[in-house]
């Protein structure tokens, strides 16, 4: 019985001891999963969705542990104060302070991902491609004749997903997707 009650205190003192910040991490990681009411996306085999009222900054050194979602070299932050479900196309629209326009989207399994404002678009006739740029407003970042792919740039996330709603579909085009820059990566 002794033996037991010494187990038993263990365990209460082993989990009295998980540190704050990682269940902080699974609490905006809650917040966030429920902000991703934007527009699908399928790359690959997974489908994300945008969280537009996330916002996506540059993990600063100084910053305070466990307070946001950090995504490589990002942290996304869903603001308290907007309600789930809410779209806000600021975030999808302006860029974010330091200069960058990223936005943030969440797969059904739970990763998350930072989306550029490009797309990339995989082409069946590179005669396409100029029209492409042309036509959705876009700028060629990148294109290759050889390996039958192209990156459009667009000044924001917004932009980009109406472009690609845009080329979804068109003669000379496999497939198109929003460049991500990085995924989540879970700290342990």
């Amino acid at each position: 019985m002794k033996i037991q009650t010494l187990s038993l205190y263990a365990g209460v003192l082993a989990a009295a001891m998980v540190p704050a910040a990682l269940a902080q991490v699974y609490t905006n990681k809650a917040q966030l999963d429920l902000a991703a009411t934007g527009e699908r996306f399928t790359i690959g085999q997974t489908e994300f969705r945008l969280a537009p009222s996330a916002v996506v900054k540059q993990v600063e050194a100084s910053a305070e542990a466990g307070r946001d979602v950090v995504v490589g070299d990002y942290a996304v932050e869903v603001p308290a104060a907007a309600p789930a479900g809410a779209r806000s196309q600021r975030s999808l629209a302006a860029p974010v302070s330091g200069g960058e326009n990223l936005a943030a989207a969440v797969s059904e399994d739970g990763s998350t991902v930072i989306v550029a404002p490009e797309l990339n678009v995989y082409f069946a006739e590179p005669s396409v491609v100029q029209t492409l740029v042309a036509e959705t407003g876009g700028k060629l970042l990148y294109s290759s004749a050889a390996g039958g792919k192209a990156t459009i740039g667009y000044a924001s996330v917004g932009e980009a997903m109406q472009a690609r709603q845009r080329i979804l579909g068109r003669a000379g085009v496999k497939e198109v997707s929003p460049r991500l820059v990085d995924q989540r990566q879970i700290p342990w």
